[in-house]
C-alpha cells in the first residue's frame, strides 16, 4: 500500500502498509510493561518508541481526510489505527488545542478549540455532522447533568436544563471591579490594580441544584454566583483577605506601583452539592472552603501540597471526597481526602498526613472528573485524572482501575453516565471518545486495562474542517 506525496517538483512514494503493525507492536509492548509495573512485578516500565515517521503519518492522514471528504470517515478507523506520536513534529509547529468538552447526548458533543488567550472556536459534533457554534466562551454540566451553564463572549452567562435551553436563566457579566476584595484596608484598596472587564474563564462549575456557579478566571480570580430567591448575586472568593492577599501585598507591593495578585496556575472546583470549594494557585494551596446558602465562605481546611505547585482539584459525585493535585514540571502527586475527616485541619507542604491518601504519584493533572459506581465498576466510583500524555482512573481508596496513554496534555474531560461515554479533549487537537465498559482491542494505546476508544475527532487549523477517525 503506497501513497504519493508531491512536493519540490518530486514524486515520493511513502510505504504505509505497516502503519497498523508498527503501532500495535509498540502499544502491545508498552501495555505489557505497564501491567508489570502497576502489578508490582517491575520497578520501572521500559516503554518503546514509535518509529512511524512524519512522512508516513502525513500519507495516512491524507487517506483519512479523503475518506472524510467522501462521507466515509467512519471507515477510517477500520483501515488505519489513529495515533498521536507520529504527528508530533507537525503539532509542534503550533495550533489551537482543545480546552473544554461536553457530552450532550448519544453521538452529540460540544468541544472548544483555543485557550482564553487565543481566538477560540466552539464546535458541535452531531453524528457525522460538525457545525461551528457562535457566542460561546466556555461551558459545563452540573455533575448530575440537570443543569448546563454557558459563558458567552461578552462575559454574561446562561444556566438552563440543557445546552441551548430557550428558558435558560440569564446572568449579566461580572465587571472587573467586582474582583477587588471589599475587606482590604483603604490604603491597600487604592493601590490594588482594578482588573479589566475582559474575562478569561478557564473553568466554570455548576452545583447539582443549579443555584451556584463557580467561575475561575485566569486573570481576575475566583467568583461564586449564587441564586438567592429569584436573583443572582456574586461573592468573591479569591483574592481575599481570608486567603492571604493582604499579606501578599505587604510583601510584594512596590510603593510606586499598583498591585496585582498572583494568579499563576489558578484553579478552582465546586462540590456537586454546592457546599465546598477547592482552590489554589502555584503560590498557595490547597484551600478548602465551606459555603453557606447565601454564598459566604469560611475556612474548612488547608492541606499541604505534596509536590511543588498546587495545580488541580476535583470532588467526587457524592461530595464526600476531594482529590488535589500538585505538580513539578510535567510530573505531580495527587492525593484524596474524605471531607469529614479533614474539617479544620491544616497540614504543611510535603508533610504527608494520614488523611492524605495518594492516588497517583506521577501525573501533573490538567483536567479531572469522576466516574460513578456503574461506570467505574467500583463501589465508591473513581476519579479520572488526565495529565500530560496519560489519564488514570483511580478509586478513592487508591486502586488503579485503568490507564490510557493518549499522547498529549489534557485540556478537559467529561463523564456522562446516561450515554456511558468519557471524553478527553487534548492540546493535540484530538477529542477522544471512550467507552470504559469495554477493553481496547487491538492494542493501539499504551496503558493498563485500557478502555475502548470508540471514536476520535481531529480539530486542526490546517484541515478544511474537523475530521473523524
Amino acid at each position: 500500500m503506497f501513497r504519493k506525496l508531491f512536493g519540490s517538483g518530486k514524486t515520493v512514494l511513502t510505504d504505509i502498509s505497516r502503519w497498523n503493525e508498527i503501532g500495535r507492536e509498540v502499544a502491545t509492548h508498552d501495555c505489557t510493561e505497564l501491567e508489570a509495573f502497576h502489578q508490582g512485578k517491575s520497578k520501572e516500565p521500559k516503554l518503546s518508541q514509535d518509529t512511524r515517521d512524519p512522512a508516513m503519518a502525513e500519507a495516512v492522514l491524507q487517506r483519512v481526510i479523503a475518506l472524510n471528504r467522501e462521507g466515509r470517515g467512519h471507515e477510517a478507523r477500520g483501515k488505519f489505527d489513529p495515533a498521536h506520536a507520529p504527528f508530533i513534529a507537525k503539532l509542534e509547529k503550533g495550533g489551537r488545542g482543545l480546552t473544554c468538552c461536553a457530552v450532550l447526548g448519544p453521538e452529540d458533543y460540544l468541544v472548544q478549540q483555543g485557550t482564553t488567550y487565543q481566538d477560540n472556536t466552539t464546535w458541535r459534533v452531531e453524528g457525522r455532522r460538525v457545525t461551528e457554534i457562535p457566542d460561546v466562551s466556555t461551558f459545563s454540566w452540573s455533575r448530575n447533568r440537570k443543569f448546563f451553564a454557558v459563558a458567552h463572549r461578552d462575559g454574561s452567562f446562561a444556566v438552563g436544563s440543557q445546552f441551548g435551553d430557550p428558558k435558560a436563566e440569564q446572568i449579566p457579566a461580572i465587571p472587573g471591579s467586582a474582583f477587588v476584595p471589599k475587606d482590604l484596608p483603604d490604603d491597600f484598596v487604592a493601590k490594588f490594580a482594578v482588573p479589566a472587564d475582559r474575562h478569561a474563564y478557564s473553568r466554570i462549575s455548576v452545583s447539582d441544584d443549579g443555584t451556584k456557579v463557580l467561575l475561575c478566571d485566569e486573570e481576575r480570580g475566583v467568583m461564586l454566583l449564587i441564586k438567592a430567591k429569584s436573583e443572582w448575586q456574586s461573592s468573591l472568593l479569591f483574592p481575599s483577605v481570608e486567603l492571604g492577599v493582604e499579606e501578599q501585598m505587604r510583601e510584594f507591593w512596590e510603593d510606586d506601583d499598583y498591585f496585582t495578585p498572583f494568579f499563576d496556575m489558578i484553579h478552582a472546583a465546586l462540590s456537586p452539592d454546592g457546599n465546598y470549594v477547592a482552590l489554589g494557585t502555584q503560590d498557595d494551596g490547597h484551600h478548602l472552603l465551606s459555603l453557606t446558602e447565601d454564598g459566604q465562605f469560611s475556612f474548612f481546611a488547608h492541606l499541604g501540597h505534596l509536590s511543588e505547585y498546587p495545580h488541580n482539584g476535583c470532588f467526587s459525585d457524592d461530595s464526600r471526597f476531594v482529590a488535589l493535585n500538585s505538580c513539578h514540571f510535567y510530573n505531580g502527586v495527587t492525593f484524596t481526602s474524605e471531607l469529614n475527616a479533614v474539617r479544620g485541619l491544616t497540614t504543611e507542604p510535603y508533610e504527608h498526613h494520614v488523611e492524605q491518601r495518594i492516588l497517583n504519584d506521577y501525573l501533573r493533572v490538567y483536567a479531572s472528573s469522576f466516574l460513578p459506581d456503574n461506570m467505574a465498576n467500583q463501589k465508591d466510583g473513581a476519579f479520572l485524572l488526565a495529565g500530560s500524555g496519560f489519564a488514570a482512573c483511580v478509586s478513592p481508596d487508591g486502586k488503579l482501575l485503568w490507564e490510557l496513554g493518549f499522547g498529549s496534555s489534557a485540556g478537559a474531560v467529561d463523564v456522562c453516565q446516561s450515554t456511558g461515554r468519557v471524553l478527553i479533549a487534548s492540546y493535540s487537537g484530538m477529542l477522544h471518545i471512550l467507552d470504559p465498559s469495554q477493553k481496547q482491542s487491538p492494542a493501539i494505546f499504551s496503558g493498563y486495562n485500557v478502555p475502548k476508544e470508540i471514536g476520535r475527532w481531529v480539530f486542526w487549523d490546517r484541515l478544511e474542517s474537523p475530521i473523524v477517525w
